[in-house]
């Protein structure tokens, strides 16, 4: 890859603006690389914030923006499993809770839960739908709250309470918890949050109560059940959707043993967010620090100051909107602490904010496209519970209304090109198709021109709109052109032959992103055109083997690619026939000792010899790192052999890994097979994967082979060209048509295969 840029132009590629804050004291520029309708009334951002000083600090974020007042859309709390106790990721949690009509389409992950035990408990209070889910007494008031109100309005609280009472004829008792553990002496509220079940033991009494017509759960309010069942010492009454169960222990059971069936009762509740009383429909717990935006004003100290991934919730002054964010850490993303977080989502909007879980917890999800960031574990965590932008639609419907490009503004340099993607909505604005097909670009010539492969280029002289339309559908995108950038030729060098042309690349760079150039825009020129041509667009053809620059040349710039030349030389090229034994390092299972048996007649192939014993894992192997001549379309390496494997995989590098990929069969005992490695299947069609090393050969032993000596014939690994083939596996790679038999005579290893006998060198032991 280049290692220096040569400035010509500045550009910002693919991006919809460039914005200054101050985070923490420090001066960052914010990069949107993304900016589109997640769903409805909700706009996704992908954020990356880069620090002037240096590119350390950068951190990568992921926005929801959620405006409450759009008709079809609220913000609703999902739990991990369904219940109070289990853990899920966001991604299943929003896919298991949609329906035909209501619709979980964007997210993030919410509270610290409990990772032993009960695994997936959340610590703080957690309501859902208007119902009391978790009430930790410990952690009640302690812990901030990120909600939204009954009216579907974001809030959040520095402290809050909670008050439960069950009002009788003849006495009023607190209730002391929702759900989760009955202890001595208490009065517990279970509800199907809780699970299938109250999960008591039987030294209590339990009253199964229904809510009387017309009422519904409030967290703040006075309702009015009537009791349906009641049950003593027996415990673990079931739960659902419809049934409530009061359950009480010791002398909260002597007071529950007085109610019968069909007696009326009253629920009265209570929640207070900083003293005020209010009815809460979905709440998620915080952290112990302090509020990270109160009232428009950033937390000053009480902080967490730590970098690490991060969540944050936030809404608005009219707290009409909702914002979810998370900043990815622990990676090429440095991560923040919760000030940092908190002054984010102040620039978007947030009026008041906390911080939720975060480190390998943290995530945004969109429906149709999964987890939006990239989680420090490597993959998307399963958590305790979420908080989603949920869409209420009246029908199904797979009808594209509308339009929007992931990105509406791009900046190009003259002669930058693009290729715009875009989403598909149907007409309640729910995301139905992530890669919209058949939309047609145009535009004014002085903004540039649409290439007959539909990209955009940008030949004008000044930026404008660029329209897009699917049938009747239209959208349109903003263009912005740029006058100075950096740019360069994307590789340092390049394999090519006569047989698979190679268009130069040739992009440009600043913070980060990067954009194609047209190459028809620079001139070109072949040192040595005997070995490769280049033409006015850019496009390289090897003639003859050997190397030579191509220089390219734009104005001032001027930059260079060294091109390699091999021309294959048939089809079917043998790259290693294995008789240079010192090229191979053999390897096997402890006492295995294998080696290469080389026949004198040449046309004979070589034989690897080993003994099988019994033993862990047991496999043989064949090692040579080296380069694949030229551009192969397949690798092929046949064996026979009169062992059994059960797996054989090669390992082979593209050019531009520094790692290996493994392509495995599974022979299943057959005698002979061959491993294919078809190369745009495993490895893609980028020019940069060439040359390709091969590494090794591994093969494992089914146990059910005898114990003894053993051979695999090794004819030649093979180079496929003009084949496109897939990978065979098993029964179907067999490619002899006599078994092949081994004998001895005078001491000596004898193979006939196909009605030939060869010899292989070595005496028995």
């Amino acid at each position: 890859m280049k290692k220096i840029l040569l400035t010509v132009f500045a550009i910002c590629v693919s991006v919809l603006s460039f914005a200054n804050i101050t985070l923490n004291g420090t001066e960052y520029t914010i990069d949107t690389l993304s900016m589109y309708p997640a769903g409805p009334g909700t706009t996704y951002y992908e954020l990356r914030f880069l620090r002037a000083s240096d590119a350390k600090g950068r951190m990568d974020a992921f926005l929801l923006a959620v405006d409450t007042r759009n008709p079809y859309v609220h913000v609703e709390q999902a739990l991990g499993t369904g219940k109070i106790i289990g853990t899920e990721r966001p991604s299943n949690m929003a896919i298991r809770s949609t329906t035909e009509n209501k619709i979980f389409f964007a997210g993030s992950n919410g509270d610290f839960f409990v990772t032993q035990g009960d695994v997936g408990l959340p610590v703080s209070t957690t309501i859902v739908n208007k119902e009391y889910a978790h009430t930790p007494v410990a952690n009640r008031t302690a812990r901030r709250l990120g909600a939204i109100d009954a009216d579907g309005r974001g809030i959040t609280a520095v402290q809050h309470s909670i008050s439960m009472k069950l009002v009788l004829a003849d006495t009023t008792l607190n209730i002391a918890h929702a759900n989760y553990n009955r202890l001595e002496n208490e009065l517990v509220l279970y509800n199907h949050l809780n699970g299938t079940t109250t999960a008591t033991n039987a030294y209590g009494t339990e009253v199964q109560i229904q809510l009387l017509e017309g009422e519904e759960w409030n967290t703040t309010g006075v309702m009015k059940a009537k009791v349906v069942k009641v049950e003593q010492q027996v415990g673990s009454m079931p739960l659902s959707a419809e049934y409530a169960v009061l359950s009480g222990h010791g002398t909260m059971a002597t007071e529950l043993n007085k109610l019968n069936v069909g007696d009326e009762l009253t629920l009265d509740f209570q929640i207070k967010f900083d003293g005020q009383l209010v009815n809460i429909a979905q709440a998620i717990g915080s952290d112990n620090y302090n509020q990270i935006l109160l009232n428009g004003e950033i937390v000053k100290d009480g902080y967490w100051n730590e970098l690490h991934p991060r969540t944050g919730f936030g809404t608005s002054y009219t707290r009409d909107t909702v914002y979810m964010l998370v900043v990815d850490g622990r990676g090429v993303s440095a991560g923040c602490n919760t000030k940092v977080l908190g002054e984010m989502l102040q620039h978007y909007g947030a009026y008041n904010a906390v911080n939720w879980d975060g480190g390998g917890s943290s995530c945004i999800y969109v429906r149709s496209l999964g987890a939006m960031n990239n989680g420090s574990d490597g993959y998307e965590r399963a958590c305790g519970n979420g908080m989603f932008a949920v869409a209420s639609v009246p029908e199904t419907d797979n009808t594209i209304a509308t339009i929007a490009p992931y990105q509406p503004i791009y900046s190009l340099p003259r002669y930058g090109v693009a290729l715009p993607k875009f989403l598909g909505y149907n007409k309640y604005g729910i995301l139905i198709d992530t890669d919209v097909q058949g939309v047609i670009l145009s535009c004014a010539p002085e903004l540039g021109e649409v290439l007959e492969d539909g990209r955009f280029l940008a030949s004008g002289e000044k930026g404008g709109v660029l329209y897009a339309h699917l049938g009747d559908i239209a959208t349109q995108l903003e263009v912005r052109l740029m006058t100075s950038a950096p740019i360069a030729i994307r590789l340092d060098s390049v394999l090519c032959d006569a047989t698979h042309p190679y268009e130069i690349e040739v992009q440009g760079t600043v913070n980060n992103a990067t954009i194609d150039l047209l190459p028809a825009a620079l001139t070109w020129t072949s040192l040595h055109p005997e070995v490769a041509t280049v033409d006015e667009a850019g496009t390289v053809v090897g003639v003859a083997n050997g190397s030579t620059l191509v220089v390219g040349e734009l104005g001032d710039f001027r930059d260079t690619i060294l091109v390699h030349v091999e021309i294959p030389t048939g089809n079917e090229m043998l790259w290693d026939d294995f008789r240079i034994t010192d090229n191979w390092k053999l390897k096997g299972s402890s006492s295995f000792n294998p080696t290469l048996s080389v026949p004198e007649d040449a046309a004979a192939p070589v034989n690897l010899l080993f003994t099988y014993k019994s033993t862990r894992s047991p496999y043989v192997q064949f090692e040579h790192k080296a380069p694949i001549y030229s551009r192969p379309d397949t690798i092929r390496i046949p064996m026979t052999t009169d062992a059994k494997f059960s797996k054989v995989y090669a390992t082979i590098r593209a050019n531009n890994a520094l790692q290996g990929l493994n392509i495995t069969i599974e022979p299943n005992g057959a005698s002979e097979f061959v491993l294919d490695v078809p190369v745009e299947k495993y490895f893609g069609t980028d020019v940069a994967i060439w040359p390709l090393h091969f590494e090794l050969v591994k093969m494992f032993l089914d146990t059910k082979t005898e114990a003894g000596e053993h051979y695999v014939t090794l004819p030649g690994i093979y180079q496929i060209y003009g084949e496109k083939s897939g990978v065979s596996t098993g029964a179907e790679n067999a490619v002899s048509t006599t078994e092949p038999t081994k004998f001895i005579e005078n001491g000596q290893l004898f193979i006939r295969r196909n009605g030939q006998t060869y010899t292989v060198l070595g005496t028995l032991k």
